[in-house]
């Protein structure tokens, strides 16, 4: 097990059997589940040093994620349930390419052109993982992220590229995540539908 890395440097006498907190430097801090958020229990103590179950995960999240089977085949089935949100809410929408790492959709919404990217797994340097292309008029030449209107959850998933307006048969505004849940794909898209709906208001 590890330990954390701290300001005075000090390592612990037995660095396994518990995930380590140094009693100096961080006192309060103690580890929770990276999924549920359940605070981690004390296992042990040591000279310096309170030692705690676990670091990352619970043991019941490992168990629960593990019973969803390989890694690949979790993520292929919680795209194909985004897919499928997306094909209820908006039926102009259609599959057009269905391969191992990604999903796409296109169609056409509100008399827009309208494309939507949902990838297995991000390309290599890159966290873009839900990449929407929607059609937009004339007005819009740029665009920043308070333009979009996206509630803060989904505002801080954005991916590292910036919003940006491309050309090609049409202007597209083109906006990626690097994660999102089923139903946030569908608050992304239909927010990102109806701000620019109209050109975008700027003080």
């Amino acid at each position: 097990m590890p330990y954390y890395g701290h300001r005075c440097g000090i390592v612990p006498a037995r660095v396994r059997d518990a995930w380590w907190v140094c009693s100096t430097c961080a006192a309060d801090f103690v580890p929770r589940c990276g999924i549920c958020q359940a605070p981690a229990p004390v296992i042990d103590h040591q000279p310096g040093f309170t030692g705690y179950a676990y670091g990352r995960l619970c043991s019941a999240c490992v168990a629960r994620v593990q019973s969803g089977g390989p890694w690949r085949k979790r993520r292929a089935l919680a795209i194909a349930a985004r897919r499928d949100v997306l094909l209820e809410r908006y039926p102009g929408l259609a599959v057009v390419r269905d391969v191992r790492s990604m999903i796409m959709l296109a169609g056409r919404i509100d008399d827009r052109e309208v494309e939507v990217r949902l990838r297995v797994s991000a390309r290599q340097y890159t966290g873009d993982r839900y990449i929407f292309h929607v059609e937009v008029g004339p007005a819009w030449t740029s665009v920043t992220i308070p333009d979009l209107g996206l509630p803060e959850p989904l505002r801080r998933n954005l991916s590292h590229d910036p919003p940006a307006i491309t050309q090609t048969q049409v202007r597209w505004l083109r906006v990626a995540f690097a994660h999102l849940g089923k139903l946030d794909v569908l608050t992304a898209l239909t927010t990102i539908l109806e701000r620019t709906a109209a050109p975008p208001v700027r003080a």
